[in-house]
């Protein structure tokens, strides 16, 4: 037999070994794991009870996971065999790496809310009650998904006084999340200037990794950190995500958000109807009893007799006089700014003030709103309404 050199018996072993394992799925637990070298790879050992081989995590591969590695985690890996032939060693270079049991989402969903949780970024202790009349609301999203329509529609038919701001972020795939968390700061941070009440952050349906950008610990830190109210609105009512267990309220679904936060004109008249009944009820019911009391005191007084107790009492009845005119113009008064203070409620809701404000309605012939210039031609007349008076002009 013709003796060959250890370089070529290496080499041998190296040609035996990858081509029949350049794609194997093991099954194992992770060992000797110590994070990330300083090149961005991961070495460490896959073992059960009775082996254990090299493991190779290169930077890409892994910081395509979604979920922690630690020791102890029982992990498939789908790679290949690699002989490194000037040491004699094999490893398993790892191309996929998914947890036993459950999905890789699955883990890191349960991963972040584990650690989030423990944080506090859950707790009710943290969350504020959102605005019963918001004047202005900020929308979070993506601008051609079926959410902000849906919001949008919902909002105008539920208050068209209601102001909304649409800020446009990718809401799926890669930086999804940094720009949803940016976007949430960004309006924290102008709120002086946009005076928003309430933020209102979201997507449509979808799968868990459609989903994914809203369970990533910058949307989640973002949401907490938020000086303004914010109501997550992701996917359907079926789907829990990161970001609606941090938010102030979870809404089902984007409709449903907006169903939360705006609240109906109409019922806002009524109720704004409903005070003013009452405080004129009040205030007649008020004067009736200070009325029946002083008539109790005159007959005291009249059937007393002596002149001393009739000086008494005509002073006692002055003082009383005195005090109740002082209580009946402090009610008065409370009552009067009350009513106004509803009044001016009313009016900051009137499609008149926002005429005031320098708005104007254009309707064409039949008298339609026109909201776009596509929606009339050369010719057509149209009226438009302003603070004071109305123009007639005609499209060129």
């Amino acid at each position: 037999m013709e003796p060959i050199s250890v370089t070529e018996l290496s080499q041998q072993l190296k040609r035996a070994i990858e081509a029949p394992f350049s794609n194997v799925a093991v099954t194992g637990e992770l060992g000797n794991y110590r994070g990330q070298h300083h090149s961005g790879h991961v070495y460490c050992n896959l073992k059960d009870s009775g082996a254990q081989i090299r493991l190779i995590i290169w930077r890409g591969t892994f910081e395509r996971l979604r979920f922690e590695l630690k020791d102890g985690l029982e992990v498939t890996i789908v790679g290949k065999l690699d002989v490194y032939a000037r040491r004699g060693e094999y490893s398993l270079v790892a191309t996929s790496v998914e947890p036993r049991g459950i999905g890789g989402l699955q883990l890191a969903f349960q991963q972040m809310y584990d650690r989030l949780e423990a944080e506090g970024l859950f707790g009710d202790d943290h969350k504020v009650a959102l605005p019963a009349y918001p004047q202005r609301i900020a929308i979070i999203t993506s601008p051609t998904g079926a959410a902000v329509h849906d919001i949008v529609t919902t909002a105008r038919r539920r208050n068209r006084l209601v102001e909304l701001l649409v800020y446009p972020v990718k809401v799926q795939g890669e930086g999804a999340s940094e720009s949803i968390a940016r976007a949430i700061r960004r309006v924290n941070a102008l709120n002086d200037r946009l005076g928003i009440d309430v933020i209102i952050v979201g997507r449509g349906g979808g799968s868990l990794e459609d989903l994914w950008a809203f369970n990533e610990e910058p949307v989640a830190r973002a949401i907490f950190d938020s000086e303004i109210p914010i109501v997550s609105a992701v996917g359907h009512e079926v789907d829990t995500t990161i970001a609606d267990l941090v938010a102030d309220l979870r809404a089902p679904t984007p409709t449903a958000a907006a169903e939360m936060v705006v609240p109906e004109l109409v019922g806002m008249i009524e109720l704004a109807q409903e005070y003013r009944l009452r405080l004129g009820r009040g205030l007649r019911h008020t004067s009736e009893i200070w009325k029946e009391r002083l008539q109790t005191l005159q007959s005291r007084l009249l059937a007393q007799g002596p002149l001393n107790q009739l000086r008494r009492e005509q002073q006692r009845l002055d003082y009383l006089l005195e005090g109740l005119q002082g209580r009946m113009k402090h009610r008065l008064a409370s009552s009067r700014d009350h009513a106004n203070a509803l009044g001016q409620q009313l009016n900051a809701l009137s499609p008149l003030a926002v005429l005031q404000r320098g708005y104007s309605i254009t309707k064409d012939e039949q008298g339609r709103v026109v909201k776009r210039a596509s929606e009339v031609s050369p010719g057509t007349t149209l009226r438009t309404k302003l603070a004071d008076g109305e123009l007639t002009s005609r499209v060129v």
